[in-house]
């Protein structure tokens, strides 16, 4: 399998780009394709005397987190995400891995790798520690206004992720809401979950309010992006704020300090399940390649998990499986619209 790494999308490119794909080399019999400056990249290897199979396609422009997607998909075509990109498109690559620009990564997937038969709108897929383990959520920003199929097919897409990449035998799959009740929500909602639960192959449980989502009572949950990208930041941001009570409580006294101490253990591992570098980023899903999305601030163990999620998904045939599951929805909708109209005609 070969993966091709924008190396130059991070905040600290393209030092943790090159310190995970070396560690990812070192642990799988992966091809890794470094793209971005050609000099500049090979002076950072030359620091890793001990790598695995490594890769590196020059490229002259850097998209950056201040560019608008559109206008750096038209004019910035020599950058390192775009030809990483053009590497999946062309067939020298399996799959890409970008901590850059996240509207230009969903941009440029649409315009150059191009989507999934079926898919009329890509998603991107977070996951999010719950106390039973992991929840996917999707979308978490890639689409603002979504109609009832969209959120359909983000459902069977997070399906065939859940079940194909993380292992999940049956995924429950649940629609984001104000509150469990089958009445709660707008038009949308109600028609979402009016569709998923017409269709027998999947396992739909219902509303989910965020509580029962962090409970683990779901393995995969829906959402338009606006809502899902506010979810995403909303977390974050609680996460951060918690982080900063707990340290100033552990150094308001010696005693707390010692406290602190003895519960070192159990605060890392807390850590470590909040981390999203401890994930394997963030796919994005319907285009006809393995596109994974990490964040900016990224380490090198966020971008080495990455390229493992990217293979993971690769060997899996993770795209495979989410036109199998858009071709059942399709046929679930047309017996919808079937009974409609016979009612109707009743």
């Amino acid at each position: 399998m070969r993966i091709a790494v924008d190396a130059m999308g991070s905040d600290n490119a393209p030092d943790v780009e090159v310190e995970g794909a070396v560690a990812a080399s070192l642990e799988r019999d992966t091809q890794i394709i470094l793209v971005g400056d050609e000099a500049l990249l090979k002076e950072k290897l030359a620091a890793h005397p001990k790598q695995g199979d490594i890769q590196v396609v020059h490229a002259s422009q850097v998209i950056t987190m201040n560019d608008t997607p559109g206008d750096a998909v038209r004019h910035k075509k020599d950058s390192s995400l775009l030809v990483a990109m053009r590497l999946v498109k062309t067939g020298d690559a399996d799959a890409i891995v970008s901590a850059g620009n996240t509207g230009a990564v969903h941009v440029g997937s649409r315009i150059i790798i191009g989507p999934i038969r079926g898919v009329s709108r890509s998603a991107i897929c977070g996951t999010f520690p719950t106390t039973e383990g992991r929840v996917l959520l999707l979308d978490i920003g890639a689409n603002v206004d979504c109609s009832a199929r969209h959120l359909c097919e983000f459902a069977e897409m997070g399906i065939a992720y859940s079940h194909y990449a993380l292992g999940v035998e049956k995924p429950r799959v649940g629609l984001l809401n104000i509150g469990e009740e089958v009445a709660k929500g707008g038009q949308l909602a109600k028609e979402v979950h009016r569709n998923l639960t017409a269709a027998p192959h999947v396992h739909f449980i219902g509303n989910v309010e965020p509580r029962a989502m962090f409970n683990g009572e779901a393995d995969v949950v829906v959402c338009d992006g606006f809502t899902g990208n506010l979810m995403l930041k909303t977390s974050e941001a609680v996460a951060h704020f918690t982080g900063n009570l707990l340290k100033a409580q552990f150094e308001a006294s010696s005693m707390n300090k010692i406290a602190a101490m003895l519960a070192r253990k159990s605060l890392l591992a807390i850590k470590a399940k909040v981390d999203p570098n401890e994930s394997g980023g963030a796919p994005l899903l319907g285009v006809n390649g393995i596109v994974i999305i990490i964040h900016g601030s990224t380490n090198a163990a966020g971008v080495a998990n990455a390229i493992n999620g990217a293979h993971v998904a690769f060997d899996n045939r993770l795209n495979e499986h989410i036109t199998e599951n858009i071709e059942e929805l399709r046929r679930v909708e047309r017996e919808i619209c079937e009974q409609g109209d016979a009612e109707n005609g009743s």
